[in-house]
């Protein structure tokens, strides 16, 4: 049985403002900090597909703390539009894993986030420890995407 979680805010900037944000490497990246770090591909930090077709698959590697390398995964974008990806990779630490990241104009002006992962099944013990260990980090990252965009709520004169 694979391993599923859901994650969602309400983000107070406007749609747009915040897609643009959440589809680059950099701002996943400011997503992790200072805990993990994501290598990107030579193509634009922004992930947009060029026409016609997808982004080829790539292959990125996550360090711990910005430095140390724990995961080399080959990613594959399925779905890339504007306010909606799905994102397919394996690694040999957590097999295979799907990412959906939708994005949806909210009440009043405000973008509602919804992050969606499921990862196979590695055996109870290790499923334990990976639920556990998305399951703080995606709340982190929503939380470091609510501070990031508060500003837009009470900007400061």
């Amino acid at each position: 049985m694979p391993i599923e979680v859901e994650f969602v805010s309400e983000l107070e900037a406007p749609l747009a403002l915040v897609w643009d944000r959440v589809v680059r490497v950099s701002g996943a990246n400011d997503e992790l900090w200072p805990f993990a770090k994501m290598t990107r591909p030579a193509f634009e930090d922004r992930l947009t597909a060029p026409e016609p077709g997808m982004l080829p698959p790539f292959r990125t590697w996550f360090l711990l703390f910005g430095l140390v390398p724990v995961a080399r995964r080959s990613m594959q974008l399925e779905v890339l539009a504007e306010g909606r990806f799905v994102e397919t990779s394996t690694s040999w630490l957590t097999g295979t894993s799907r990412h959906e990241r939708v994005a949806t104009t909210g009440a009043g002006g405000s973008t509602m986030l919804a992050d969606r992962l499921t990862i196979e099944s590695r055996g109870k013990v290790m499923d334990a420890v990976m639920r556990a260990g998305i399951t703080k980090t995606f709340r982190r990252r929503h939380r470091r995407l609510q501070r990031h965009f508060q500003a837009f709520a009470n900007p400061v004169n």
